[in-house]
């Protein structure tokens, strides 16, 4: 049996939003049933604090693949981690855990009107230091920032313009399951992975 730990913060974090819809991991195991996935988001960490908990909520699992997707904290204005840093804290997770088993997850927009700490100017960045990091040390990547920036991002958020309602945990699910079907080769049905 397969597993796979999602590493990350409050848009990985928990199974179930208040409205009773499905979250990321939650998603992911109706259609990886026969694989063991893991919740490791934390709300509110930067990679910085990510990298205490890498060996107790990631590696000692011995995953067969780990998603990777921080970002949001990282570049808000009160936790404001420097780009290089960044970079540095995600090869460091890439190296410990293994660039095969790697999927890197560029951060999300925002919805600029109702989210005052973060900007899409500076969301960009970041997404592009993941691109980067993922094209070195030769990762899988999924481009979420690059996905969501071309259609209207409102759609996809709840009211803080920040944080994923069902529309955004659908679309960062179906992206998920996507890049697995092409590293592992299993077929999910195709209602699933619609464009």
């Amino acid at each position: 049996m397969k597993t796979l730990v999602c590493f990350g913060d409050s848009i990985t974090s928990k199974e179930k939003s208040k409205d009773g819809s499905l979250r990321l991991t939650s998603r992911l195991r109706q259609e990886l049933t026969e694989w063991v996935v893991m919740n490791a988001g934390i709300p509110a960490e930067t990679t910085r604090a990510a990298l205490v908990r890498l060996q107790d909520d990631v590696l000692r699992h011995h995953p067969d693949f780990v998603t990777i997707l921080f970002g949001a904290n990282d570049s808000s204005d009160h936790r404001l981690i420097p780009l290089k840093e960044y970079e540095k804290n995600l090869t460091y997770m890439v190296n410990k855990i293994g660039a095969e088993k790697v999927i890197l997850i560029s951060p999300a927009p925002v919805y600029e009107e109702q989210q005052k700490a973060r900007t899409n100017e500076r969301m960009k960045k970041y997404a592009q230091i993941v691109k980067k990091v993922a094209k070195h040390e030769g990762t899988s990547y999924v481009p979420l920032f690059e996905t969501l920036v071309e259609k209207n991002i409102q759609k996809y958020v709840i009211d803080d313009g920040l944080h994923f309602n069902k529309f955004g945990y659908e679309e960062l699910s179906e992206l998920i399951l996507r890049k697995i079907n092409m590293l592992t080769a299993i077929t999910f049905p195709k209602k699933q992975l619609s464009p």
